[in-house]
């Protein structure tokens, strides 16, 4: 049998569509995907739209779609313009109800790829003579009309997947609690967790979030590869948006206890810790 994992594909279908061509979902295999489906890449909702309908076709047994922390942002937006229910707070530094200013300033990737022709001719009419509120609820309203079963499938999406051996997360799990760390997980910390942790843990991570190349991991920002510290740690966040970063496929065997990432053209490498 084996597992596969992707994560922080942030709206780049076609280096999503790349690796599945390498995904074998065939017998009791399966796909793990670490969460944050969507912002700064130029496909958000088609990313988003992809990966529902790939689980739908194969199942939430065959296909493990997780939440990250662009979705939660996104969802509490929504909760906030669209209800006016939510509570307007921090997650790590970063104000959830900023998500739709960070869009704006990127060029609005993910409002474009989520609304109609029609919606947005609509909406660039009004955003011109609306306040930024106005044009939140707006835009809210508008994301819902045309999304109601993407919203759904997004709140009802876990935080964690889990097998004897492992835990798959988006960033990462409370490890002073040892064996306990399903009690004392917080959503901000499998979602938000950072700086990455590495060392020796009661199970072994695998988790996105933070890119491989980051201080706390290679400390190189040219490093997209799954970085692996020779521990209980692997992060495969490979910054897919970015400048020469990748998408990175990892895969499990779980007859052999081995790890392999999968490059753009199927070849499998065996993981070496990272220096």
């Amino acid at each position: 049998m084996k597992l596969y994992c992707m994560s922080d594909i942030h709206g780049c279908l076609g280096e999503l569509q790349l690796k599945m061509k390498y995904v074998d979902l065939s017998g009791d295999n399966l796909l793990i995907l670490l969460g944050d489906y969507m912002d700064y890449g130029p496909e958000s909702g088609q990313t988003l739209r992809y990966v529902y309908d790939l689980q739908k076709k194969y199942g939430d047994q065959k296909i493990i779609c997780l939440k990250g922390n662009h979705e939660a942002m996104f969802l509490s937006w929504i909760d906030e313009y669209k209800t006016g229910k939510a509570q307007r707070r921090r997650g790590n530094g970063f104000t959830f109800n900023d998500w739709f200013r960070t869009d704006s300033d990127c060029g609005l990737p993910v409002f474009r790829t989520l609304v109609s022709e029609d919606q947005l001719k609509k909406f660039e009419k009004v955003a011109s003579k609306a306040s930024f509120e106005e044009i939140n609820h707006l835009a809210a309203e508008m994301i819902c009309k045309t999304n109601e079963d993407i919203i759904s499938w997004i709140r009802k999406l876990p935080k964690y997947y889990k097998t004897k051996t492992q835990i798959f997360v988006h960033a990462g799990v409370d490890e002073e609690a040892e064996d306990l760390w399903e009690y004392g997980s917080t959503e901000d910390i499998m979602l938000w967790k950072y700086p990455a942790e590495t060392g020796n843990f009661c199970k072994t991570i695998i988790a996105g979030h933070v890119g491989t190349g980051s201080e706390s991991l290679a400390n190189d920002k040219h490093f997209h590869d799954v970085f692996y510290d020779g521990a209980s740690h692997y992060y495969i966040d490979g910054s897919v948006y970015r400048p020469g970063g990748k998408l990175l496929l990892l895969e499990y065997d779980t007859e052999t206890g081995k790890y392999r990432s999968i490059d753009d053209d199927g070849k499998a490498d065996p993981i070496k810790r990272f220096r």
